[in-house]
């Protein structure tokens, strides 16, 4: 017992024992997320953190889940990683990944639906027509 509880102490001094690296870091955030990849336009209107971006940008909207309803959430600016897991309507692109930037809000998401750019959805599905596709995703 003595021995597990040096042993610990000193794992904590040396720094072995990690502690959260950033402020957003919390339980949301544990794990890859599951869910849905839809495309949404930005169409020249800003997004909830506050910035205007074309449609071609690599970025995402969120659920409120994350942005909680705020402007410039902390989530803004954050970097994701998606992946195709494919798609139950024959939507190309399975396998595909694209790392985006959290720039909107999705309000009508739930938490692993991940709203998807124009430029975004393009290189995750080749360009395929508007629709579903499944995803996992991560922050980066």
């Amino acid at each position: 017992m003595r021995f597990e509880s040096i042993f610990i102490l000193a794992l904590s001094a040396c720094g072995a024992i990690a502690a959260p690296t950033s402020p957003n870091e919390n339980v949301l955030e544990a794990r890859a997320k599951q869910g849905l990849g839809t495309v949404y336009l930005q169409e020249g209107g800003y997004g909830s953190c506050g910035n205007k971006n074309p449609d071609s940008s690599l970025i995402v909207a969120l659920s409120n889940t994350y942005m909680q309803s705020k402007a410039n959430s902390p989530y803004c600016g954050r970097k994701v990683k998606i992946t195709n897991t494919g798609s139950n309507s024959g939507t190309g692109g399975k396998g595909k990944s694209v790392t985006a930037t959290v720039a909107d809000t999705c309000p009508s998401c739930d938490a692993g639906h991940v709203d998807l750019s124009l430029g975004a959805w393009n290189a995750l599905t080749g360009n395929a027509a508007y629709g579903t596709i499944n995803i996992s995703w991560d922050f980066v």
